[in-house]
């Protein structure tokens, strides 16, 4: 581990969220404040028509690590996530949503993690993910994670861990979707509680517009063969958000690996030298 933190940005792109916004951040500057490394906190206001953009002016005249920025109608929280990334001054980019009450405490433990060199590739991580748990795998489904662990532990020398906790079928059918398509490992495609070194996130760009948009991450990470890993989040048993998935196929039809050209700023043009007037010599 470094022996100074890495400063991390934080990015949470928030829609209609007068009503605890305000809590939320507060949860999160303490959580931030704790850490011991430099941080920002960038809140995205996704359009919103209520009274969230003046709640989130308050709180940047209240904290100093506070930002906004906002968008006039909304957008997705991929779309969020692609306008904060250049904006962002940390060479750690971390994101997450106020849809679930995710602890902002266990962002320390990402943060750790991807501060770690990989024993194998004797280099530091590029991603780590956060993964919902709390509540109990259904006996049925753990029946079935047990014969299919002891056929790739057996069959195909591949062990496997069981299932730190149930998403919902829906969500770990899309896990299940993102590994045949993509070659993703996560357990949890969808949680909204990711930490990126931000180089990584500048070798591709970020095309979905709205919640595909964690899987599209890891799934271009995937390909550019980058070093990830997942960790199990504090239990919780509130139900987990299923988010829609509208951009998959974008992705899947035209997935696009070239960042983003950079305009250069504009070059002023030359400057015409005012002619001096001539001053006659004295006679």
């Amino acid at each position: 581990m470094s022996a100074v933190p890495e400063p991390v940005s934080v990015v949470i792109p928030v829609y209609n969220a007068a009503h605890n916004l305000a809590l939320a951040t507060s949860i999160w500057v303490d959580a931030l404040n704790k850490l011991g490394q430099d941080y920002e906190l960038i809140l995205v206001n996704d359009g919103s028509t209520d009274a969230t953009g003046v709640k989130a002016e308050e709180l940047v005249k209240k904290y100093s690590q506070v930002r906004v920025l906002t968008h006039e109608s909304p957008k997705g929280f991929g779309a969020c996530l692609r306008t904060a990334l250049p904006e962002t001054r940390y060479a750690l980019f971390f994101y997450t949503a106020l849809d679930y009450p995710y602890t902002p405490q266990d962002l320390r433990q990402l943060l750790m993690r991807i501060d770690n060199t990989d024993e194998i590739f004797n280099r530091k991580l590029d991603l780590v993910s956060g993964c919902r748990t709390g509540q109990p795998v259904p006996t049925g489904w753990k029946l079935l994670g047990y014969l299919f662990r002891g056929f790739c532990r057996i069959g195909l020398g591949l062990p496997l861990d069981p299932l730190p906790g149930w998403l919902g079928f829906k969500a770990h059918r899309r896990s299940w979707t993102s590994w045949i398509l993509f070659g993703v490992p996560l357990v949890d495609i969808n949680s909204a509680f990711k930490v990126f070194r931000k180089s990584l996130l500048e070798k591709f760009p970020i095309q979905s517009d709205g919640e595909f948009v964690h899987a599209e991450l890891i799934a271009k990470s995937t390909f550019v063969n980058s070093l990830m890993d997942e960790l199990p989040l504090t239990p919780r048993p509130d139900p987990i958000p299923n988010p829609r998935w509208a951009d998959l196929w974008k992705i899947l039809s035209d997935a696009e690996f070239t960042p983003p050209a950079v305009e250069p700023p504009p070059v002023p043009p030359p400057t015409t030298p005012t002619p001096t007037e001539s001053v006659p010599a004295p006679a």
